[in-house]
């Protein structure tokens, strides 16, 4: 999906000043937008724009299980790889017949685990411990630094 100027000042600005768990949500969202893209896609039988959008959210999936932590991350670490495992599955599988329906499953899912990720953003209280979590800030993909739409 292209983005105007103004979403990618955006997008820098929220990066740039973005705790890790944020990184994850702006990464949740893009996921979320190329599936999004994808499903306009099918609607409209544009072939082309449907493997680009995949093939985005596949670099972004890539991303999200490169910031896992596996030596620290424990069970949690694990339970996000297979997540992230699954989720690009279906894509692949939604590609596959042209599913509009298995990509929108997707979006359901991933916003339920965003909505996590939000809790765990939310800065805590005077005086009370952060959430521990074990995750790496992502870098930003190599497509996208290439096109300079965005860096961390």
């Amino acid at each position: 999906m292209k983005r105007t100027p103004t979403e990618l000042a955006y997008m820098t600005a929220a990066v740039q000043t973005a705790r890790p768990a944020g990184l994850v949500i702006i990464l949740f969202d893009l996921l979320i937008d190329d599936i999004k893209g994808a499903i306009a896609a099918i609607k409209s039988g544009n072939v082309e724009q449907r493997a680009e959008e995949i093939k985005h959210g596949f670099l972004v999936l890539q991303q999200l299980e490169g910031s896992l932590d596996m030596e620290n991350g424990g069970e949690a670490a694990k339970n996000f790889a297979s997540f992230y495992s699954a989720i690009r599955s279906s894509m692949f599988e939604a590609h596959m017949k042209v599913s509009a329906e298995i990509l929108q499953r997707q979006i359901e899912l991933l916003l339920d685990v965003r909505q996590a990720w939000q809790q765990v953003d939310k800065p805590a209280p005077a005086g009370a411990a952060a959430p521990a979590m074990s995750v790496q800030a992502p870098q930003p993909l190599e497509e996208e630094r290439r096109q300079d739409s965005w860096t961390a």
